[in-house]
């Protein structure tokens, strides 16, 4: 009886210790995030530095404005720091379907600056808002349109994100 309760406290400790292990940071570095049906890449507009400029997207190149820091928060979930201007993005008003993304200085403990990037078989990533079910999603294919966020559409490209490694020096 003893060692079925001793194989029993391993294989719940196995258990644990994997599922931590699968929930530690998964990513590490400076990317830029491209929408593979677009090629093109998440940026704050024009490259402003004011709070409340509107997040868009925009065709892929290797500046700072085009780069983020990704902040490790726990598990899958981090907070984005733009190279160029020090700041992050969030939803621009109450947190619903359809509301455009807005960048925001960093705030320490801020889940509504939370993004899971949840790992596709495609080697891309859904990345959903935290404690909600709302997705960066791209408004339209054209350069310069809002990123928004909305709920997860089923095998939509609109949703889905390359992280593209890159250091820029300008």
């Amino acid at each position: 009886m003893k060692k079925i309760f001793l194989f029993i406290v391993v294989l719940a400790g196995l258990a644990i210790f994997g599922a931590n292990a699968y929930s530690q940071s998964i990513i590490s570095g400076t990317f830029a995030i491209k929408n593979p049906q677009t090629q093109k890449d998440v940026r704050p507009y024009r490259a402003g530095t004011a709070d409340g400029n509107k997040i868009i997207l925009y065709p892929h190149q290797e500046w700072k404005c085009m780069t983020w820091n990704f902040r490790h928060i726990e598990g899958s979930t981090y907070q984005l720091e733009n190279l160029f201007t020090g700041k992050t993005f969030q939803a621009s008003s109450a947190v619903k379907a359809g509301v455009t993304l807005w960048q925001q200085p960093l705030v320490n403990n801020d889940s509504a600056q939370y993004w899971e990037f949840l790992k596709q078989d495609n080697d891309t990533y859904l990345i959903r808002l935290k404690n909600t079910e709302l997705y960066i999603t791209i408004s339209s294919d054209e350069t310069n349109s809002n990123i928004i966020l909305m709920p997860y559409q089923r095998n939509s490209t609109k949703q889905q994100w390359a992280l593209i490694e890159q250091s820029p020096t300008f």
